[in-house]
């Protein structure tokens, strides 16, 4: 029998470099006044070709793996802004398999799909909660996003057209040059759209792998930044499917999903 509990499952913020927030409403022309028309985007085609090159790279990858550790802010009613940090452990494996591991200062989770189910467990409670899902991961993140608002950190990452889902919102890009992560050279790029700033170092030798993320919301109070430093990029003929499916301790406790939003920085 399941146990219904009034607990959020839902993993914490989950910003990405593709996912940018539409958060901001447009007010409507005043009466008798013809709106202006929208700026053109100033685009550097050598910044959209970097990060399409990159998109392409995950997107034709049958299986990859990486790490990431991760800096995000959380703004107080008062305007005081906090900085917590928490890491992430990937495994995609296309059309329909991912494995996420999360921990952070403010709880973590562990999220397994196998092209059939998604399943969400909160160690600290041993609480766990499945539901069915589409059989691809592109499907199933949009599905889980629309009917649970659930989101995964870093999630765009695994999407099959990452890029596509982006070239709309963008309004400014360009390449600021090669700049330096953790000791690697990587070419630093830094986009615009109407909500949000955000930045992309990709490497610059070999593949053009994401290194780092930064994304500024400077829409919303107080200017929250989500830091992702992502590392130990694999790509694996395949991962094995004990990665895919659920590993769940004795004892714990099946509850429902909650459709409750929670708050983005």
């Amino acid at each position: 029998m399941v146990r219904k509990v009034s607990v959020i499952v839902l993993l914490p913020i989950a910003p990405t470099f593709i996912l940018i927030a539409r958060l901001a409403c447009a007010a409507g022309p005043a009466a008798g006044r013809q709106p202006s028309p929208p700026a053109q985007p100033n685009i550097a085609p050598r910044a959209q070709e970097l990060l399409q090159h990159a998109c392409d790279q995950l997107a034709n990858a049958h299986a990859f793996t990486f790490h990431a550790e991760v800096m995000f802010d959380q703004v107080l009613q008062s305007a005081v802004k906090l900085q917590f940090a928490g890491a992430l452990d990937y495994a995609v494996q296309r059309p329909n398999e991912l494995a996420v591991d999360y921990q952070s200062d403010l709880g973590g989770k562990r999220f397994w799909y196998d092209g059939k189910t998604v399943t969400i467990f909160d160690p600290p409670h041993k609480m766990y909660a499945s539901v069915a899902a589409p059989d691809s991961i592109d499907e199933m993140m949009e599905h889980v996003m629309q009917a649970h608002h659930l989101s995964l950190p870093l999630g765009d990452l695994a999407f099959s057209n990452a890029c596509g889902k982006i070239s709309k919102d963008i309004k400014f890009a360009s390449y600021v040059g090669v700049n330096d992560v953790l000791g690697v050279p990587c070419d630093h790029l830094a986009f615009t759209s109407d909500n949000a700033d955000f930045q992309v170092w990709l490497r610059h030798s070999g593949k053009p792998l994401p290194q780092k993320v930064v994304i500024n919301y400077r829409t919303l109070l107080g200017s929250p930044e989500y830091i992702a430093f992502i590392s130990d990029w694999r790509f694996p003929a395949t991962v094995p499917q004990s990665r895919f499916r659920p590993d769940l301790p004795k004892g714990a406790t099946r509850i429902d999903f909650q459709t409750v939003k929670e708050k983005q920085p």
